[in-house]
Formats: C-alpha cells, sequence, structure tokens
C-alpha cells in the first residue's frame, strides 16, 4: 500500500522520534525510505567564499546525520535512499516526492526550533494541502526540561481505531476509500463523524434542520454500512456546532490511532475539510493525522 515513504528530517529530536515510528509501516507494504534532508539558503550577507564553506559544513554533516539514519533502517531490513537538497522545503519536499514516486510523505508536527521550521507550521501544512500522494503527519508528546528535549511519538498500532470527518464531498470520498485499503494495515473500527456548522445551519428553519440531519444521517449510515461489508467495525456520530471544535472534541471522545481527511469539501460547508479548519485540525489534533487529496481539488 505504502511501498516508498518519503520522510524529510531537520535531524531535531521531534524529527528523530517520528523517524524511530518508520519500522512500523512496514505493516503497510513498506520497503523503501526516502530520507531527504532541505538547507536552506542562509539570508544572512558573508562573502562568497565563507558561505561555501558553510554550505559545504552543513550539506557533510547532513549527509553523515542521514548514512547514520540509513544505517539504521537497513538494520530493519528496509532499503534507503538519501538525498540533501538546496532550496524551499516544501517546493522540495514536493520535487523529490514526484520524482522518486513515493506513496507517502511522513512529516512530523514540529521542527528544530520555533523560528527554524523545516516540519512546524507552515511548511508541513503546505506539504499537506498541496501534495497529490498520502501525507501522514505524525504527532508526538514533546517534553522539555533544563534546555533538554525528550519526544514520545504515538506510533504503535496506528491504523488500529480512524476516526474519519467527512462531508460527503469527493473528496472525503477519496478519504474514505484510503480508509478501506486500511483494513491490511490492522484496521479495526472506523468512527464516521459528520458536523452540521452552526455558522451555516443558524440560518435555517426547525423544518429544514431536521430535514439536513436525516438526509446526513442516511448518508453516515450508508458508509457504514459499506465498512461493515469491509468487515471493519464501526459506528458514526452526527453533530452541531463548529467543524473545529466538534472534530477535536469527538476526537477526545473516541481516541483514535488515526484521523483520516480529505483536503477539500463541499458548497458553503467547504471550510469542514479544507482551508482554516482543515489545517487547523492537523494543527490542535494530538493525535496522527492522514491526509488524501481527490483529483477533482486539485
Amino acid at each position: 500500500m505504502f511501498a516508498k515513504i518519503l520522510f524529510p528530517t531537520d535531524f531535531s529530536a521531534y524529527a528523530n522520534t517520528v523517524f524511530s515510528c518508520l519500522p512500523d509501516l512496514k505493516k503497510v507494504g513498506l520497503h523503501t525510505v526516502v530520507l531527504l534532508h532541505v538547507i536552506r539558503e542562509s539570508g544572512v550577507p558573508m562573502p562568497e567564499e565563507t558561505r561555501r564553506a558553510d554550505v559545504k559544513r552543513v550539506e557533510w554533516s547532513a549527509k553523515e546525520e542521514l548514512n547514520i539514519a540509513q544505517m539504521a533502517l537497513q538494520g530493519q531490513g528496509i532499503h534507503v535512499v538519501t538525498c540533501v537538497e538546496y532550496g524551499s522545503p516544501v517546493e522540495q519536499i514536493l520535487r523529490v516526492a514526484e520524482e522518486e514516486c513515493v506513496s507517502l510523505i511522513l512529516m512530523g508536527a514540529q521542527g528544530k526550533t520555533l523560528s527554524e521550521e523545516l516540519l512546524v507550521g507552515s511548511v508541513t501544512y503546505e506539504v499537506a494541502r498541496r501534495a497529490s500522494i498520502p501525507v501522514l503527519i505524525q504527532k508526538a508528546q514533546t517534553v522539555r526540561e533544563m534546555g533538554h528535549i525528550e519526544c514520545q511519538a504515538v506510533c504503535e498500532q496506528i491504523f488500529t481505531r480512524v476516526l474519519h470527518p467527512t462531508d460527503f464531498s469527493d473528496c472525503a470520498n477519496a478519504a474514505f476509500q484510503l480508509i478501506k485499503r486500511l483494513k491490511n494495515a490492522g484496521t479495526k473500527e472506523v468512527v464516521l463523524l459528520h458536523v452540521q456548522d452552526e455558522r451555516v445551519m443558524r440560518q435555517r428553519s426547525a423544518e429544514q434542520l431536521a430535514d439536513f440531519d436525516r438526509e446526513d444521517t442516511e448518508r453516515l449510515e450508508k458508509l457504514y454500512r459499506a465498512l461493515r461489508l469491509f468487515g471493519f467495525e464501526a459506528r458514526f456520530m452526527l453533530r452541531h456546532g463548529h467543524p473545529v471544535a466538534e472534530t477535536l472534541k469527538a476526537a477526545d471522545e473516541v481516541n483514535p490511532s488515526l484521523i483520516v481527511l480529505g483536503s477539500r469539501g463541499r458548497s458553503a460547508f467547504r471550510e469542514m475539510l479544507s482551508g482554516s479548519t482543515f489545517e487547523n485540525i492537523m494543527r490542535l489534533s494530538h493525535h496522527p493525522v492522514l491526509t488524501t487529496k481527490c483529483v477533482q481539488c486539485q
């Protein structure tokens, strides 16, 4: 399923913790990992000779780090390709993913520092929005004590219990089809969630609200039956409120091992799975997030 995975790293404690989860992905068919480090050009003016020496030093250090990581993965029976690139992290990650024909991009949700954000904030979420392949955003608990950072990843049995927020759009359906493929990865239970956006629904009459609830319950039941036919344990939830808040609340209740999102939505409700709501669910969730995009939404 995910035979070849791209893992961009900045060698931070957080990235190294996410890296330790890679062998667990062998259960979804992993046999090759592309390890990528992107070197950004310094914005500090310096003499050309000094700049070249600095770049060579950084490149040498990165290659040494990648070699160590490569040996660790090879010891797990995983084939490894290493890359050091220069420029914009987002552009280089997307370019390498395409050129290497990877089936998944694995990224951490935090980088080296709050100011050097290779794998945090705009980079991770821009990759998730723009990538034409699934992106798995791994989460880890970070503990800082006396300037020392320790991270604990949530990677054991990551595919066991899936929460799937849906707005029934084509792109949400792409995420649903991806979930069905996770059966062989060990997914046992899927919880379907649809949130009626209170910002839209407050303009509707009670009769209209009842009609929307009835229609969307029928849609959830159809997805539920499809999952049961595939052998999943399944249930569904219909909520009213703000999509981000209700999704995060449901995640706290369900405690999923993974949240699977489509990256676009439909009509006035498109913020359920796109734009700021899509990004905020990825940012604020304590659980790993797997995103996918359908062709129509690119």
